[in-house]
């Protein structure tokens, strides 16, 4: 016999009936808890429903159904286990940490969100760091330094086409992949205090900054293995780390600028992000552990499922995504330029960005929340309608600093907060269908969003020259961005009224 294998954990959960992830070899488990298993399988011998009376598995089997919680979300909550052949081909059967609880669970989410809030802070806060660009560094290529603004963020969420099947494919080269990620995206944030044409920050912000998400993906992904019953309010707590970034770094990175200058303020956050997220990355583990390298001939291949491209919850969900993406960066880009432009200073454009992403750290939780309790179609309407809503009226008016700091309230609380009902969309479509289509759907979600941010940048650019509002009222015709008004509240709104024929 070879040698047993023992696993310690500080909590163990009841089994109940499912069924077996894989079959064959003996069970190690079964051998070294007799308390368990009564010595010589009594479970089997006392329930001839589980084991078809002659020690095998029921092929037929089925999970216990629970509303709103689909098959594979059962099997890891109520079994906890992956069975995978050990030294000798024997199986192994861990008992795993509980999902929505516990010091485990709340500790991966901490860190994901620290991660979240340093990937993502960083891009939210590009409004200022443009502002600067065009002002101190390259005032003749504003079209050039917004094409970068607009690339760091957009294609770090289209960088997902390519890590949601690598990291499914190989699953045991993530921490590989995340240490390159976190290397080139530190070492982009430095290389762009040294440039010295506006060319030289698309290479650098543009174009490697996205690799920080390989760092953001797994934390975004693994979550959905941590929280079942939760994970609406896992989702939003994770997503309020970009607005606990947006809401610090605007503040950190004018200080930096205002003091110290520039090159030294690109590198001090450089390494302060290098630093931060190699610390959160050790947080970083599956709670579902992979099987025994001698084992992986067994999993199945985590192809992409075909069959949810007949679900209407996939398509509405995509559409809805993607047209409120289209207009989203809008107001983090050009609200300093715009407050400048109306002469806000007090508070000024800085200040509003902070507090557009202060107010969405609080609703990003509460709309986690209100996910996990009321159907989809519900929370992306009225999300998308109060968003919409604050740029006609409240933006539309913002010549004064008090309707512009309304407008940035309103706009932190809903559309800021909308990423936070990824969960529940994501979820629903994925309902039935293996815990590896999570990742391959939020990655496009994520590419859809990356479409939406990367069109953003030119599209309201071109719209900055048109002066089609001339006249008009507010700030639709007393300053250039009338027509960019319009196409980011168009834009959202409509993708509320696609949102209405979501499944629930």
């Amino acid at each position: 016999m070879s040698q047993t294998k023992t696993y310690t954990y500080t909590q163990s959960i009841e089994l109940e009936r499912v069924r077996p992830a894989y079959a064959g070899g003996r069970d190690k488990q079964r051998n070294s808890d007799p308390d368990l298993f009564g010595g010589r399988d009594k479970q089997r011998n006392s329930d001839p429903d589980l084991f078809g009376g002659r020690g095998e598995p029921t092929v037929g089997a089925s999970l216990p159904q629970t509303p709103g919680i689909s098959q594979e979300d059962l099997a890891l909550h109520n079994l906890d286990a992956v069975l995978g052949d050990g030294d000798g081909g024997e199986r192994v059967t861990p008992v795993l940490h509980p999902p929505d609880k516990g010091r485990h669970a709340w500790q991966f989410l901490a860190a994901a969100t620290l991660v979240e809030t340093w990937v993502w802070g960083l891009p939210y806060t590009v409004g200022v760091l443009h502002a600067y660009w065009h002002t101190h560094m390259f005032p003749e290529d504003e079209s050039t330094l917004t094409l970068a603004a607009t690339l760091q963020t957009g294609l770090m969420f289209m960088s997902t086409a390519l890590l949601g099947p690598l990291f499914t494919t190989f699953p045991r080269q993530r921490r590989l992949i995340q240490a390159v990620g976190l290397l080139v995206a530190s070492a982009s944030i430095i290389a762009a205090g040294f440039v010295t044409k506006a060319s030289h920050l698309v290479a650098t912000i543009g174009c490697l900054y996205p690799f920080a998400g390989a760092l953001y993906l797994p934390c975004a992904t693994i979550m959905y293995e941590w929280f079942i019953e939760r994970r609406g309010l896992a989702s939003g707590i994770l997503f309020a780390g970009t607005g606990v970034g947006g809401t610090i770094f605007p503040l950190v990175v004018s200080g930096l600028l205002n003091r110290f200058g520039y090159r030294a303020a690109m590198v001090s956050l450089g390494l302060a992000f290098f630093i931060m997220n190699a610390i959160a990355l050790m947080f970083i583990k599956r709670r579902v552990p992979l099987p025994a390298r001698g084992a992986t001939h067994a999993l199945p291949r985590p192809s992409f499922e075909w069959g949810v491209l007949k679900t209407s919850a996939f398509w509405v969900g995509m559409a809805a995504l993607l047209l409120t993406s289209l207009g989203n960066f809008n107001p983090t880009l050009w609200i300093p330029t715009f407050a400048e432009t109306v002469g806000a200073k007090r508070p000024d454009g800085t200040a509003l960005v902070a507090i557009m992403n202060a107010v969405s750290v609080p609703s990003n939780i509460l709309m986690g929340w209100i996910s996990d309790r009321a159907p989809g179609r519900v929370t992306i309407l009225g999300n998308c309608l109060l968003a919409s809503l604050s740029v006609f009226i409240l933006w539309g008016l913002g010549t004064s600093s008090g309707v512009l700091v309304a407008f940035s309230v309103l706009w932190g609380f809903s559309a800021l907060s909308f990423v936070s009902l990824w969960s529940k969309l994501i979820t629903r479509t994925c309902k039935d269908r293996g815990p590896h289509m999570n990742t391959y759907i939020f990655s496009l979600y994520a590419v859809l969003r990356g479409v939406g941010n990367l069109t953003s940048g030119p599209i309201s650019t071109k719209l900055l020259r048109t002066g089609v509002f001339r006249g008009a009222a507010g700030a639709y015709g007393n300053t250039n961005f009338g027509a960019v008004l319009v196409y980011t509240g168009v834009t959202i709104m409509c993708g509320g009224f696609v949102g209405i024929f979501f499944p629930s």
